[in-house]
Order: structure tokens, then sequence, then C-alpha cells
């Protein structure tokens, strides 16, 4: 498996974390306007985001990818997945972070996550994609049913996800079928 995505698109570049995005990293995590539905209940330093990285380096269940606007330069959001599983051919999505509020709701974030959802399904060759949303995020609910997730009502696929740092989340998942689907009626990629 490849530690070096590079992902092109028409207004973004999309590329695995390194230790040039670690500050704007950090920054946007700690940013508290930002950060109050994320699983993370601590300040995060350089320190810990270093020692992370060392142990990102070899574990490849997990991604994190930097999407950076192609005209200016600037790092705008974070998005990524853990307990990616190759055999069930299943991963949970997740690390969504629109740092730069300017790019909420932009053509950018639009293409990150086509590009991104393309690399889960192309590349990564998954059939299932989960995502846990906590209840009170109604913003990221919204986003993620317009990209065809659905609620899970059926087996819980993550059942130690549905509450993580005393804050309760709801199962959603996204099948290869339906995002084709979507991508054939929304015209993407």
């Amino acid at each position: 498996m490849v530690r070096n995505v590079r992902l092109e698109g028409k207004y973004v570049i999309v590329e695995e974390i390194s230790p040039k995005y670690f500050e704007k990293v950090i920054e946007w995590r700690n940013n508290p306007e930002l950060n109050k539905f994320l699983n993370q209940p601590y300040k995060l330093t350089l320190e810990l985001q270093q020692k992370w990285y060392e142990k990102y380096l070899t574990d490849f269940t997990q991604g994190l990818f930097v999407a950076v606007d192609k005209e200016t330069g600037k790092p705008l959001a974070t998005m990524g997945y853990t307990d990616y599983n190759a055999e069930e051919k299943v991963l949970i999505s997740g690390r969504l972070l629109v740092g730069e509020i300017e790019y909420r709701g932009s053509k950018e974030w639009q293409e990150v996550a086509e590009m991104v959802f393309n690399y889960y399904y192309q590349s990564l060759g998954v059939n299932i994609v989960y995502a846990h949303i906590v209840k009170e995020n109604i913003a990221s609910i919204k986003w993620h049913k317009k990209w065809g997730f659905k609620e899970n009502y059926s087996h819980i696929k993550y059942p130690s996800e549905l509450l993580v740092n005393e804050m309760k989340q709801d199962e959603y998942l996204q099948t290869s079928d339906s995002y084709n689907s979507l991508k054939f009626k929304l015209g993407i990629l």
C-alpha cells in the first residue's frame, strides 16, 4: 500500500498528510469553532502530532488527506479514514474538517469529497463506507445524506463508535452501488 497518495482535480490537490501540514492541522483541530464534534478530547500539540504520525506511517488501516486549493496553494480541509479492512472491503470515513470557513459548501470542498470517495471505492476497493456522526451535528448529517449515506438501523458494524468522549453518535453507511448511482445522477468524475 502506498503512503504518498496524491490526487489532483480541477480545483484542488488532495495529498497524504505530511509534516509540512502539521501546523495548519493543529490550528484547525484546536479551534473551538471547528472541533466541538471531533473525537479529540485534548489539545493537540506538535509533539502529539509527530508521535501519531510515526505510527501512522506504518498503519495502513488509516489515511489522512489534506486538501489544498490549486490556485492559491492554501490548505483548506482534511478528510480521511480509519478501520480499513481490505478483506471485508470496508472502512470508516471521517476526519472531515473544513478548516478555512470560506471553503464550506464550495466547489473546492465538493471536489475533495468526490476525489476521496472515488479513491475509497476505486483505489482501495471498498464496498461499504461507514461514518459515525454526533447526533447533534446536523450539518454533518445533512452533508453525509447528500453524499448518499443512510442511517444504519440494522446490525451496527462498529458499536464502540456509538458513544465516544461522552458524545452519542449514529452509524451511517454508503455502499458502492449507492455512490455510483449518485455519481451518475450528479455527473461526478
